[in-house]
């Protein structure tokens, strides 16, 4: 590898921003490219009579920034093939918000040899711009890639090479998912240079500005910022001193109550189609594992990241198809591998494992899992036939218990587990089946009651025949509403 390729930065501003050794290296260079002459240092460079190419024709040309730094590669590949010594130019420093630098290392460090020259970058003049002290810490962000940056509002945040209106549209919506839409916000431009100026907006006007290829976007910390960080700092508060006496006696064992209620309005909201409400409510579910998350830290037990740490090992490990080698054909062959994995994982061994579900599940959930469980070993019927007719038996077994009056819990526990066999080759959940039996009795019920009142007639002072008929009513009304007829 003889020939060599120099990166040279070319600061943030105007000639005075560069390093001497780098104006030497550009002056006495055969061969030298500029990214873009679009950049004050590069206009002075040109002014004094300096021979370069750029490629600014190439930004014309492709259709994605990407694109464009596939072709800057190419033709510097092309150059160092050719010439001992080629110098690349860019604005600010190389290795700063460069894309085209991380490529070119990336592609051709195993063919030229290539020298990155240090240079002052635009966060240098920026510390001075504005009130911002980096200890404090900040991210330096690129504006496409703000939804996945796992922003916090904790730190300063910058974004360089906001170039236009479109492009600060696109940012403040980003933004305003996470920060309130009055946070403060600065436009930079034209940074080092005697142009230089600093606005001050807030972030809803944001894209109100006026933006060039040497603007950049500061937002300083907003602790009101939305984030899982946010959320876990809300619960250290309240269970620290001085935060709220209630939170502050929790414990596991009194939170188990509320675990169980969330995870039921989650369901209902579910049922209901209520998406706004089932936002709500995944949310009260959050807070659930971030509180007992919150207890299990200041006990010693585990935090926070150990709750994540697993569930996103075990996601990836229970996922080789996704995540490894694997290859499967259909869902029933992931649910195949999964039970693999997980009985690998805890270890199962002989009958005493097998049945190894929660103890708090709802009955109905436990005999679908049991089911489920042993159908895996070929303990099953071959089609709905068989359950149907065993419904029918254990009716026949629970009728001759009350006749005799023994036995009456073990049939009746025998025929509902008879049914949610059924329920399994008709491929229905006995739990939301039952649940929506339920709620159409109670709509029923209290339509029986208001036809009742509606003809001056009370609930308690009715016979049972009279408020079967007013039942009757309400069921036809029911009826009709589902077809669309109006009585």
């Amino acid at each position: 590898m003889g020939n060599v390729l120099h990166v040279v930065g070319l600061g943030p501003a105007g000639l005075e921003s560069m390093t001497l050794g780098d104006y030497r290296m550009i002056k006495q260079a055969k061969r030298v490219f500029f990214r873009t002459v679009n950049h004050p240092c590069a206009q002075d460079l040109l002014a004094e009579g300096l021979q370069v190419e750029s490629f600014d024709d190439l930004y014309d040309q492709e259709e994605s920034f990407e694109k464009v730094y596939e072709g800057i590669v190419k033709r510097l590949e092309k150059e160092c093939n050719i010439y001992p010594e080629v110098v690349y130019a860019v604005p600010g420093h190389p290795t700063v918000a460069e894309r085209s630098v991380q490529l070119l290392v990336n592609m051709l460090a195993n063919q030229v040899e290539i020298q990155v020259h240090p240079a002052l970058s635009f966060l240098d003049p920026l510390f001075s711009a504005i009130p911002m002290d980096p200890v404090e810490g900040f991210l330096l962000r690129n504006y496409d890639d703000l939804k996945e940056s796992g922003l916090t509002g904790r730190e300063w945040l910058v974004i360089p090479q906001v170039y236009d209106g479109l492009i600060a549209s696109e940012v403040k919506l980003d933004l305003m998912e996470v920060y309130a839409d009055e946070a403060e916000a600065y436009v930079v431009q034209a940074l080092g240079t005697k142009l230089q100026k600093v606005l001050k907006c807030q972030l809803f006007e944001l894209d109100h500005q006026t933006f060039d290829h040497l603007t950049t976007v500061v937002l300083p910390p907003h602790r009101a910022g939305i984030s899982m960080t946010k959320l876990l700092e809300i619960m250290r508060t309240l269970r620290s001193p001085g935060g709220c006496p209630w939170d502050q006696e929790q414990t596991h064992t009194s939170l188990k109550p509320y675990l169980v209620e969330e995870s039921y309005e989650v369901l209902e909201a579910i049922e209901a189609q209520d998406m706004y409400n089932l936002a709500e409510e995944l949310g009260d579910l959050l807070l659930q594992v971030v509180f007992h998350a919150q207890v299990a830290q200041e006990a010693g037990e585990f935090q926070f990241q150990d709750v994540l740490r697993s569930i996103i090992e075990k996601m990836i490990r229970r996922h080789p198809h996704v995540f490894g080698d694997i290859e499967v054909e259909n869902s029933t062959e992931v649910l195949k591998n999964w039970d693999q994995i997980k009985q690998k994982e805890k270890g199962e061994q002989g009958s005493e494992e097998l049945f190894n579900f929660p103890k708090g599940l709802p009955s109905l959930m436990l005999a679908v899992k049991t089911q489920k469980k042993v159908a895996k070993l070929g303990f099953d019927w071959s089609d709905f036939e068989g359950p149907l007719a065993k419904v029918y038996e254990e009716l026949q077994e629970l009728e001759e218990a009350m006749g005799h009056g023994k036995g009456i819990e073990e049939e009746f526990g025998d025929t509902l587990f008879a049914l949610v066999n059924l329920s399994r080759f008709l491929k229905l959940d006995p739990e939301d089946a039952v649940r929506k039996t339920v709620g159409k009795f109670q709509r029923r019920f209290l339509e029986m009651v208001k036809l009742a009142e509606d003809e001056g007639e009370k609930l308690p002072s009715l016979t049972l025949d009279q408020m079967d008929k007013y039942w009757e009513m309400a069921k036809k009304r029911e009826k009709n509403e589902e077809i669309g007829n109006n009585p």
